[in-house]
């Protein structure tokens, strides 16, 4: 299905003629597709929708997305000026971060419209700071887990991130006036919203005296809102948050937009045969990818085939013995020269790559559907 997929996904094929390779390509009408598809599932929902900067961060994906978004999400002053800049006086500003750095304090009250806080401490450090120009929230960990893998688990145990529901709870009376609203978010790349429900469902049993006080309630992202996803547990859970305590509900997808619209564009450098397997060196490097080597997944290649006759290791350029993206299958031989392209790309991609080994940061493209190709800045 998802060979099928990419063969019949017009800007697939399209990237293989970028100008120059390394390069990171965004087909930005796939963007803004992806997008109202999103921002029709979040109207129908009745919530508010913010784009997670952290996914993809370039200038032009965050000013494609200004008309389809209420806001964005930010999480340090870098991206809150990103996001500011493409904004400009239109849309709302939300700042959840893990800790605010005395030195972006001033900075951040002048651009942010809502700001929230991870934990008790900093809600009382910074909170009558940030009360006279921002709507003030409290990051909440419902502490219940849906993912086995605890590197991505906001709820693991020890998590740094947000207040527990028991301390949220013990502190009731004495926050009630200090926050206007509660952010949560519990899961990452999930395809079922009932889990957001289900997470809602929780709030809503132990913290139902908190969210009687507050003005909104933020459920963050972690879900990938793919076509065809069932949507209507977030309805439900949207439902209950306004119906119930009369706030408003918002909602903050990074990945969900960016992911299928970004791609990287390598070139083969060099072919030979390792222990009896062929290996093709291409001009990218798994550093360009980081969560590749971090997380050690395989990421998707366009034209791979598990049929296919021609099996090769593809591998990074750079020194580090795991530079190394996978073994794929091609129903064509690669040549120096040849093109690869690694697909859904488009999330924690540019954002993540660094330099090692000298080896340069892909140029970036913009790509429309009439096939032209436009370079695109990388700047914060």
């Amino acid at each position: 299905m998802l060979e099928t997929a990419l063969q019949n996904k017009p800007s697939a094929h399209a990237v293989l003629a970028a100008p120059k390779t390394p390069s990171f390509v965004c087909h930005v009408d796939d963007l803004q597709r992806t997008a109202s598809r999103i921002g029709t599932a979040s109207r129908e929902a009745g919530c508010t929708l913010l784009y997670s900067v952290k996914a993809n961060a370039l200038p032009g994906v965050l000013s494609a997305l200004t008309t389809f978004i209420d806001g964005f999400g930010v999480s340090s002053l870098n991206e809150a000026q990103a996001a500011r800049n493409a904004l400009g006086d239109s849309g709302s500003l939300h700042l959840c971060t893990v800790a605010v750095p005395s030195r972006d304090a001033d900075e951040l009250a002048g651009i942010c419209d809502y700001v929230t806080f991870n934990s008790l401490s900093q809600l009382e450090q910074w909170g009558p700071v940030f009360a006279g120009c921002a709507s003030v929230g409290l990051r909440v960990n419902p502490g219940h887990s849906f993912l086995d893998d605890r590197r991505y688990d906001p709820c693991r145990r020890h998590s740094k991130l947000g207040v527990s529901l028991d301390d949220i709870a013990a502190a009731g009376d004495r926050i009630a006036p200090l926050i206007d609203g509660l952010h949560v978010h519990s899961n990452c790349d999930s395809t079922d919203l009932g889990e957001l429900q289900e997470t809602v469902s929780i709030l809503d049993s132990r913290i139902g005296s908190v969210l009687s006080q507050v003005k909104w309630v933020n459920l963050g992202g972690g879900y990938l809102f793919d076509e065809g996803m069932n949507v209507a547990p977030l309805e439900e859970a949207a439902s209950l948050i306004r119906d119930r305590y009369g706030a408003e509900v918002i909602i903050e997808p990074g990945a969900a937009f960016v992911r299928d619209s970004g791609y990287v564009v390598a070139s083969v450098l060099d072919l030979f045969t390792s222990d009896g397997k062929e290996v093709a060196v291409l001009d990218t490097t798994v550093n360009h990818m980081p969560e590749v080597f971090e997380y050690q997944f395989r990421p998707e290649v366009l034209d791979h085939s598990d049929s296919g006759t021609y099996e090769y290791a593809l591998a990074g350029m750079s020194c580090l013995a795991g530079d190394v993206f996978g073994e794929y299958r091609f129903d064509e031989s690669l040549r120096v020269g040849s093109r690869v392209v690694f697909t859904d790309a488009g999330a924690y991609t540019i954002v993540k790559a660094n330099t090692f080994n000298g080896i340069p940061l892909p140029t970036v493209y913009e790509l429309r559907d009439d096939n032209t190709f436009v370079e695109m800045a990388v700047t914060w």
